[in-house]
């Protein structure tokens, strides 16, 4: 991967791509009016690109971008913070002080729903094994800046980890954190947006196994959660309690394990 800047851009944002390239060990390129899309073949991988308030990922088979938004999550987190309902929240039970990891963490959606649930006395660790997804949304996360004070500090309360979820937690302690929670690539499709075949891209889609969810079982002290769609068998193969939602395409399974 290469590092540079937007065509438009400052002496900020230069320095803050240089930084970037510097801490993460990649080539920072001057865009120098030459397209992402020239940078891409010329240097045959993926670009990031610094703009005004976003990271943008640019893979290099893709005319696609990934980039940093909690977009989604936005409606989300203005709800629950006027106290309204969450389907994610109903199924984690997640409330103030509790600690939550995020095994799937991808672009943070639900994590920055955990994050608000829990507070400032609660804990939320995601894990991301893909390292271009690992440094996009640990970057978004402490520099994205919305209208919400509540929701901006929820987004750098998150503390993120590279790392694969099984590997991460054979090396928790047992009865690390309060919920654990799952979101896998789907294996039955329900998206068609390019921004979801873009992050699709840059997954990396580790299989969810017994041993996994034994060792999640291990590592929570309360309640082990799967997002899947309705139609998963997972459900029934690991052992959750299948939390049925007539009008979703995906459901929430449960493991309760205090």
């Amino acid at each position: 991967m290469i590092i540079t800047t937007a065509g438009r851009t400052t002496d900020i944002f230069i320095r803050e791509a240089q930084v970037l390239a510097e801490q993460y060990h990649f080539p920072y390129v001057e865009r120098k009016g030459v397209s992402v899309e020239q940078l891409k073949k010329r240097y045959h991988t993926d670009v990031l690109v610094v703009g005004k308030n976003r990271l943008n990922l640019s893979p290099q088979e893709l005319q696609t971008d990934v980039f940093f938004h909690p977009n989604m999550a936005m409606v989300r987190a203005k709800r629950l913070l006027k106290g309204e309902g969450d389907p994610f929240i109903q199924a984690t039970g997640l409330r103030s002080g509790m600690s939550y990891l995020d095994c799937t963490l991808g672009l943070a959606s639900d994590a920055i729903i955990a994050s608000i649930a829990v507070g400032p006395s609660g804990v939320v660790t995601g894990v991301e094994g893909s390292f271009p997804l690992y440094l996009l949304v640990k970057e978004g996360l402490q520099h994205y800046q919305s209208a919400n004070a509540a929701i901006n500090t929820a987004m750098k309360q998150i503390e993120v980890k590279h790392a694969m979820h099984l590997q991460f937690l054979q090396h928790t302690e047992t009865n690390a954190y309060d919920v654990i929670y799952f979101d896998p690539m789907f294996e039955e499709r329900i998206d068609t947006s390019d921004g979801i075949k873009g992050l699709r891209s840059r997954s990396i889609t580790e299989a969810i196994t017994e041993h996994t969810i034994a060792e999640a079982k291990r590592v929570a002290r309360k309640r082990v959660v799967l997002k899947d769609h309705y139609k998963s068998k997972r459900f029934a193969e690991f052992g959750f309690e299948q939390q049925i939602r007539k009008t979703a395409l995906f459901h929430y399974g449960v493991i309760d394990v205090y």
